[in-house]
């Protein structure tokens, strides 16, 4: 019955409105200016109260309004900002990545000189003039793996740099660290029909003479230099179908780590140029497809498969 009762209220939507009240709390505080402006503030009250001195009555009265404009416009500056995230943000171990989220703006004022800080470190500031904007973080991780994205702090010290204000995002974004990508052999290239140095997938076929409608990136320029005419190199698409099998079983001799790296090289090879590939490991088998869905499951198990 208690327990009912309990899951009742949490299930209530007063007690989520106040729950997300929370979550969105803005801190309003004094920087170290606004410390040192706040104490000579004292002063000015305190020879204005002690000395009969109306300049320093007037000096606090206008100190202390400083004060609360700052406080009220402060809070305004971050009251009613929105960070809407991914739920799941796909990185490249061991190379700098851009994560993206939106920021969104529900009220007509604009926000200025905000700060975005993630992981203690301050990730750049912007403005926001309209309502929304899309902004990036810079993002480096080593190993390969899972991992929670940290919470945003949005900071403002707007509008005269007395009065700090911060507001914590919280999200339950993840983020997929999948295996670096790692150029193969040149034999286990050739068994992928990936042509590297042509950056195509199509073989040489000889050279024959210009056309119209022909590409000038193939004009074949020592020959067409010699022979006084315009030649073109000719090539086609090789006769293998563009569907192969990466079976991880099949490399024990390869080290794990690189394997993977080496398989995130053909994976993200074979969807840049749309072509099927099935990936298989222990009993294990993912389709790699055109859809993003089927690229973003293989690269979810590289980011947590475990050598058995």
């Amino acid at each position: 019955m208690i327990v009912k009762t309990i899951n009742r209220i949490i299930s209530n939507p007063i007690f989520n409105s106040i729950k997300e009240k929370n979550k969105s709390k803005i801190f309003i505080y004094p920087n170290w200016n606004g410390i040192g402006l706040g104490f000579f503030l004292f002063l000015c009250f305190l020879v204005a109260v002690f000395y009969e001195i109306n300049f320093s009555l007037l000096l606090s009265i206008i100190l202390f309004f400083i004060f609360f404009i700052s406080i009220f416009i402060s809070h305004q500056n971050l009251n009613n900002l929105s960070i809407h995230f991914l739920d799941h943000y796909f990185i490249e171990a061991d190379k700098n990545t851009k994560i993206e989220f939106q920021i969104k703006n529900h009220s007509k004022d604009k926000k200025l000189n905000i700060e975005v800080d993630y992981e203690n470190k301050n990730a750049g500031s912007f403005n926001l003039i309209k309502k929304s904007i899309f902004y990036k973080i810079n993002y480096l991780i080593k190993e390969r793996g899972t991992l929670n994205l940290s919470r945003i702090v949005l900071k403002s010290v707007y509008p005269f740099g007395i009065i700090r204000t911060k507001k914590y995002f919280e999200n339950n974004s993840k983020l997929i660290i999948y295996p670096k990508s790692i150029q193969p052999t040149q034999d286990f290239l050739i068994e992928f029909n990936i042509n590297i140095k042509s950056n195509t997938n199509s073989e040489f076929d000889g050279i024959e003479e210009y056309k119209y409608g022909d590409s000038f990136s193939k004009i074949a320029w020592k020959k067409s230099s010699i022979k006084n005419k315009k030649f073109v190199k000719n090539f086609e698409e090789p006769k293998s179908n563009n569907k192969s099998i990466l079976n991880l079983n099949n490399y024990s001799d390869i080290p794990f780590e690189l394997l993977l790296s080496y398989s995130t090289f053909i994976i993200l090879y074979y969807f840049q140029n749309n072509f099927e590939l099935t990936f298989k490991h222990n009993n294990l088998v993912f389709n790699l497809n055109k859809s993003q869905s089927s690229l973003n499951n293989l690269l979810k198990y590289l980011a947590n498969v475990k050598n058995k």
